[in-house]
């Protein structure tokens, strides 16, 4: 796979070949360029797509802008003083430097984007496959709360054997289409894709306790803290469709507005274009 080509912004493109982030981080620097080149700034800097947070290519305060990928350790880069601006998944534990700005993580690009169903339409009430892998507690509780010989049709809980080891991408999407609820328990980091795919494919989103970020905050993926509260939350659901339609709904516009590659350079270019304007009052 050839690194993307720009016509109007300079892009040093250090993402390892294939990574699922691939996607995601390409349209958004074609949405980007476009808002640049209108605004006037297209050629103002120099753009550093990395997976590493010790080093980069070109460090300059006043040129070089980072996009950084694949951080599951939350790390605040080596470098985040000697930029312009860094943009990154999975923010931060610590406090971060004011050249830090959290994008969300995307897509993966491996699983296709499939029409939107109504709620009434989907065949699955609940739904996620994975590692048990730092989710005991998720499969404790879902053990209990839906025994696997009571699950049913309409339930789909499932252990993968390992990483990428479950469905492969294209049934994955197409069981996400059919999914009415779909649960989001965290992995090794705090970010996941499938919250991403799950708001894409306009499922209701139960996702473990998100780090707050602009993107989060105020959104419809209702959070838990405890998944043996799923039962009683999850019924309540799936007794009411117009309810749970209207959430759908809300995720789907929420990924729009706010975690598409669309919404993350509309995000980039203000906050470029803000602190160019700063420095120049």
């Amino acid at each position: 796979m050839a690194d993307p080509s720009f016509e109007n912004l300079n892009v040093i493109w250090e993402m390892p070949e294939n990574w699922c982030e691939w996607d995601h981080v390409q349209g958004t620097l074609t949405r980007l360029e476009h808002y640049l080149f209108n605004l006037g700034f297209a050629d103002r800097f120099v753009f550093i797509v990395t997976s590493l947070a010790d080093d980069i290519a070109l460090a300059h305060n006043e040129r070089t802008v980072v996009y950084q990928v694949s951080d599951e350790g939350h790390e605040i880069p080596a470098y985040a003083e000697d930029v312009f601006m860094a943009f990154k998944n999975y923010r931060p534990f610590e406090p971060t430097p004011d050249t830090i700005r959290i994008v969300p993580l995307g897509c993966n690009k491996d699983v296709p984007a499939l029409p939107v169903q109504l709620i009434w339409d989907r065949s699955i009430d609940l739904y996620f496959i994975g590692r048990d892998e730092y989710r005991d507690d998720f499969y404790a509780a879902m053990d209990m709360l839906y025994p696997e010989d009571q699950r049913g049709a309409r339930i789909e809980i499932e252990r993968a054997e390992g990483f990428r080891a479950g469905h492969s991408p294209e049934v994955y999407a197409h069981k996400l289409a059919q999914t009415k609820i779909a649960l989001c328990p965290r992995g090794v980091s705090h970010e996941t894709f499938r919250i991403y795919e799950a708001m894409r494919s306009g499922c209701v989103v139960i996702a473990a306790r998100q780090l707050p970020t602009w993107f989060t905050e105020g959104g419809p993926v209702i959070e838990i803290d405890d998944w043996t509260d799923l039962k009683g939350l999850a019924d309540d659901l799936l007794s009411n469709e117009g309810k749970t339609q209207e959430i759908s709904l809300q995720n789907r516009v929420w990924w729009e507005e706010k975690c598409s590659e669309e919404a993350v350079a509309h995000y980039m270019a203000r906050e470029l274009s803000l602190k160019l304007m700063k420095q120049n009052i």
